[in-house]
């Protein structure tokens, strides 16, 4: 079994994109930290975030708002396990002005 750190920064748009692409077969994820800032200096933005199953989809955040020049912990102090297949997708009210960044523990295994 393997234990890898990671992180990603994605931009988000106004569709929903991967902020973590569907694990593989054998792989799971722990998220650790998930953040959105909003890097527009004017305007309030809203965030969307939701985990893909294989089954169906469940919402983390639906619509919360981040306002400009701040960011949101979208976890808080919680934690999200991933499972085989699993992916973490998110988006924004507007183009250009949320970035998200991850941090995650993928177990191989």
């Amino acid at each position: 079994m393997a234990n890898v750190f990671k992180n990603n920064v994605v931009a988000a748009g106004t569709s929903l994109g991967d902020i973590i692409g569907a694990l593989d077969a054998n792989h799971e994820a722990i998220v650790l930290m998930l953040r959105a800032t909003n890097i527009d200096g004017t305007n309030d933005a809203t965030v969307d975030v939701k985990v893909t199953k294989s089954g169906g989809s469940a919402m983390i955040a639906d619509g919360i708002t981040v306002p400009a020049g701040t960011s949101l912990d979208v976890l808080g102090t919680s934690k999200l396990v991933l499972m085989a297949t699993d992916k973490l997708e998110g988006l924004a009210s507007a183009t250009s002005d949320i970035e998200y960044f991850v941090s995650y523990l993928e177990i191989t295994d």
